[in-house]
């Protein structure tokens, strides 16, 4: 059993453990993993995405900034709350070594996985994922608040075929007129003005366009 299969076993708030039961692992990240759980009370399934924030095979600069995008993260999913196309935080713990963010279960996945099991989707039902997609950006962008990872394996989908957008680590709230330099997201994704940024040292820099 590897450290990250160890994790929920050996370490966590009490308050977590007392609340939900977890089970079965859904999926990695550099630094965190996704297990399904079920609150012991209503026996409701959740996901759980436990973040590892020890220094065992962290820089001191990564640990930072990891936690600096976990309380981001987590800011931004309390002010969109409620939002029928966006993933809903219902509860998180921190510990010493890790958080606990738990999310609603998307049983269907990922639209990646689905396009490509699709492959082929009909005029109605790309047209039904892109409004909704679109009304989400609209709604992120009328708060300021920039993604900088949409991508379909970051589009979930529930049993009934609607998507709600998540992983918001690289998502930022911006000052009015404040431009971003960063070079971030997943290669393949990028928009265009986030490459030009990092390769020109005049470049001015990009705001919320880059989620279109």
């Amino acid at each position: 059993m590897t450290r990250e299969e160890e994790m929920l076993d050996w370490e966590g708030p009490q308050e977590f453990y007392a609340k939900y039961d977890p089970k079965d692992i859904l999926g990695r990240g550099v630094s965190s993993i996704v297990r399904r759980c079920i609150e012991r009370k209503t026996e409701i399934e959740y996901a759980v995405k436990v973040i590892d924030i020890t220094s065992e095979h962290l820089t001191p600069e990564e640990l930072e900034e990891i936690c600096t995008s976990t309380a981001q993260e987590i800011s931004i999913l309390k002010q969109v709350s409620g939002h029928p196309h966006i993933i809903s935080l219902n509860d998180c713990y921190e510990s010493s070594s890790f958080y606990f963010l738990v999310f609603d279960l998307m049983k269907r996945g990922e639209l990646f996985d689905y396009l490509t099991e699709k492959v082929t989707l009909s005029e109605k039902e790309t047209r039904n994922i892109m409004r909704a997609l679109l009304e989400v950006v609209k709604f992120l962008h009328s708060k300021n608040i920039v993604h900088r990872d949409l991508k379909p394996e970051n589009v979930l989908l529930d049993d009934n075929m609607n998507i709600k957008l998540s992983d918001f680590g690289f998502s930022l709230q911006l000052e009015q007129g404040k431009k971003l330099r960063e070079l971030c997201g997943t290669p393949g994704y990028l928009a265009p003005e986030i490459l030009f940024c990092s390769m020109d040292e005049t470049h001015p820099g990009y705001s919320i366009e880059v989620d279109l």
